[in-house]
């Protein structure tokens, strides 16, 4: 069994390696005349290193978002900024090897687990509380961004499926939350229905879902957690338009914002190696929707991983000096 698990794993490596390969192969056959690659040769690294700069301090704030929630969750022993600092970079590197974000929270969970206390389903929702936030205020930004720039007929705009897509994120998550917040007994009983191998994540879930309900169960308000959402979007974007002023894309501001959940979404879904594949493709829909020419977007495309990634492999200095346990095994259930 272990060993036919082992095939399936990597048989979906494969998978993934090839989809990635074949998205990124046929942009540039599709826009190979724009020569993309030229753009991306002739890039300003002075823009790019000023995007690396605010690419590390959108991670700051971000990880200083997360300390909030897992503060008002009172796990055994105090939380300080400067550890789940470190739990956020050191995931943020070891998540290079796994296929999505998902991938990412979920080693942050189970780090943050053993070097803070309490359960990784507790911190997997302080994760996901986080992501959801961020993404909702994304998808709202950039639906607002949008309708401004119809309004004031800048030119171009952010396509229909793009903000269809945003909508139902962002309705989903509303939708959702409130579902948890006001039907939470019934969810309880339908979890009682679970048997046989599901029976023992029930306690898990029960867990996740009362951290869930962070803002009405603890000691938390959620103005300042969403005033710094909004705030890293802001940053999140200013480092968009810093890589596309490197290789000469100019777009009005509210259109960077409105990159940044229809990034978010896309690094959901697990057809990427390191960054590269779908996201790609995604990037170069956003942008050409706005009246950028294809090859300068698939230049911005290419760009835009090689930064985040940047990121990320600092916080490989976070795993080696940080003091942190991240072994592959299970926390303890406390």
């Amino acid at each position: 069994m272990n060993a036919e698990k082992r095939i399936l794993k990597f048989g979906v490596r494969i998978m993934r390696i090839a989809l990635a390969i074949g998205m990124l192969a046929f942009l540039l056959v599709k826009i190979g005349h724009a020569r993309p690659l030229h753009r991306l040769a002739a890039a300003n690294p002075l823009y790019i290193a000023l995007a690396i700069a605010v690419v590390i301090i959108d991670g700051l704030i971000r990880a200083w978002n997360w300390c909030q929630l897992v503060r008002a969750m009172h796990f055994g022993r105090p939380a300080p900024y400067r550890t789940l600092l470190t739990i956020y970079w050191s995931g943020s590197f070891l998540g290079q090897f796994v296929p999505s974000t998902v991938g990412t929270d979920a080693l942050r969970a189970m780090i943050a687990a053993r070097n803070v206390g309490g359960h990784a389903s507790t911190h997997g929702a302080a994760v996901v509380m986080l992501n959801l936030i961020s993404l909702a205020s994304g998808c709202l930004a950039g639906l607002l961004g949008a309708a401004w720039l119809a309004w004031a007929g800048r030119g171009g705009g952010l396509r229909p499926p793009a903000m269809a897509l945003f909508a139902i994120a962002l309705s989903a998550a509303v939708v959702g939350y409130t579902v948890l917040r006001t039907q939470r007994g019934l969810i309880l009983r339908l979890m009682r229905r679970m048997h046989g191998r599901w029976r023992k994540l029930r306690r898990g879930l029960r867990r996740f879902m009362h951290r869930l309900l962070v803002f009405e169960r603890y000691d938390v308000r959620a103005t300042p957690i969403i005033a710094v959402a909004f705030l890293t979007l802001l940053t999140r974007a200013t480092m968009y338009a810093l890589v596309g002023l490197a290789v000469g894309v100019t777009l009005p501001f509210p259109a960077w914002v409105a990159l940044v959940p229809a990034y978010s979404l896309s690094g959901l879904m697990p057809y990427n190696v390191s960054g590269y594949g779908g996201d790609q493709a995604a990037i170069v829909y956003i942008l050409t929707g706005f009246g950028t020419e294809g090859g300068e977007a698939l230049a911005f495309a290419l760009i835009v991983p090689l930064i985040t990634v940047t990121f990320n492999m600092l916080g490989g200095l976070a795993v080696l000096f940080g003091g942190l346990s991240v072994s592959a095994r299970p926390p303890a259930i406390r």
